[in-house]
């Protein structure tokens, strides 16, 4: 025997008649409820009828919604004037309308439920072509079901002060300096408080500056002995590569030397403390390539339910797939893929890291690199909570190499929740190693410098 999906008929005659006997209690319902949240067929019209009526402004009750339902020709299949009559005389007050449109919701959302589990099943029955598609799609849908319950309601104000007051707290036991993910890097984390749950934070140069090297210096110093997980994807390197960067940065081994296996010979004690120190941090890397963002998002969710999430990276933005039937220009792909990484940054409330590469523009005008020189989309600029540059004068110029020393600024050059600033730091080439500025002898503050030094 088949079984009736969730419903509640007394929840749904109440919340009609509530509508036709006080405007204020129809407004409140038309904007909360759609037609499916009604279980049954004669209720969708009714209400159909109803929000019709009142997005014309036409007052409603049983004279102009009998009138509209004759129109129509659906006013038998209703029950005729009688129901309607009825619905109107079987509520004694309007008082509870809330609580019957959260049961409707509530009846609404499991039906949804179960038909999207329904579909799932018929699905997994069949061939099944990609299985990482098909179960982040899976994931996503149910997303969907659910995610927009609460979407759009008011916040109370005394809730949003407490959240505040919450917020203001923990920065005072921070010592007033950091309340998001630390980069390990004094000036950034002073001008950021670190990197905020829900940011979208671009970070953009031009090829071998550094991005990818100052990215793991980042995930190394966010993961060390850290209680929630840093997630790496890595499109363009292999994981072992990058974990010998990583080796590199932490033990301060010589690139060279860990290329050629020479360090074994050479210092095999300092080696195996870097390798002891890595195996410290709380780092899961993907090195899928062609990866597209909803695949991304389902396998940080499942880390973060299974490991707990501190901070997502992405090396890079422009490599993510976008969807393999698309007819869209890669300008338009890139949008999207952006939109869908910030909403996955709030979704999955951590920062989110993206590198990005940046248009030749940059070496053509010799100068700092610019927002307008993001590549390949301005909607990378808008969807972004945080863009940050590498610069460095010696790029491309080994003249200027000994000269500059590894003087490297990061360029914030937007930052949506504070302000901006180009920040010197130290880049040692041989140990893919950024460190915090501080060397007393180092260039003198000038054109494109700026000293922050505290």
């Amino acid at each position: 025997m088949e079984r009736e999906y969730p419903h509640d008929l007394e929840a749904e005659r109440a919340l009609l008649g509530a509508m036709l006997i006080d405007k204020d209690a129809c407004a409140e319902v038309i904007n909360v409820a759609l037609p499916q949240d009604f279980y049954y067929d004669k209720h969708k019209m009714i209400f159909e009828g109803m929000k019709y009526l009142h997005d014309s402004s036409v007052p409603v009750d049983v004279t102009t919604l009998t009138t509209y339902l004759m129109d129509k020709k659906i006013l038998d299949k209703v029950g005729g004037v009688e129901y309607l009559m009825q619905l109107s005389e079987s509520v004694p007050t309007t008082a509870h309308t809330q609580y019957y449109l959260n049961i409707l919701n509530d009846k609404s959302l499991l039906r949804r439920l179960i038909q999207e589990s329904t579909k799932i099943i018929s699905q997994a029955y069949d061939e099944v072509g990609d299985m990482n598609d098909f179960i982040s799609t899976v994931e996503k849908n149910f997303l969907d079901v659910t995610r927009d319950r609460n979407a759009g309601e008011f916040q109370n104000i005394n809730d949003v002060i407490q959240e505040v007051t919450d917020r203001l707290v923990l920065l005072q036991k921070n010592g007033g300096n950091i309340s998001g993910v630390k980069t390990g890097y004094r000036d950034i984390d002073r001008l950021t408080s670190g990197f905020q749950p829900g940011d979208l934070i671009i970070l953009a140069a031009r090829p071998s500056v550094g991005k990818t090297a100052f990215a793991l210096n980042i995930a190394h110093n966010a993961s060390f002995q850290s209680p929630d997980a840093v997630a790496v994807f890595s499109l363009e390197m292999p994981a072992a590569q990058l974990v010998n960067r990583l080796l590199c940065c932490s033990g301060g081994i010589n690139n060279d030397s860990l290329k050629n296996g020479a360090i074994l010979k050479e210092n095999p004690t300092k080696y195996y403390a870097a390798a002891e120190k890595v195996t410290k941090c709380n780092l899961f890397i993907d090195d899928s390539a062609g990866i597209k963002v909803g695949e991304i998002a389902a396998k940080c969710r499942r880390l973060k339910q299974e490991h707990g999430l501190a901070l997502v990276i992405i090396d890079y933005l422009q490599l993510i797939s976008g969807p393999a039937n698309s007819r869209e220009s890669r300008q338009q792909e890139v949008s999207d893929i952006s939109r869908q990484l910030k909403a996955m940054a709030r979704e999955l409330e951590c920062p989110v890291i993206a590198l990005s590469q940046l248009s030749r523009q940059v070496e053509q005008r010799k100068g700092k690199p610019m927002l307008s020189d993001l590549r390949e989309s301005g909607a990378i600029e808008q969807d972004a909570d945080i863009v940050a540059f590498i610069h460095r004068e010696d790029y491309q110029n080994k003249e200027k190499e000994a000269e500059t020393n590894g003087l490297t600024e990061i360029i914030i050059a937007k930052h949506r929740n504070g302000a901006t600033a180009d920040i010197p730091l130290v880049f040692e080439r041989q140990f893919s190693r950024f460190s915090n500025y501080t060397t007393e002898s180092a260039p003198q503050a000038g054109d494109g410098i700026r000293d922050v030094r505290a």
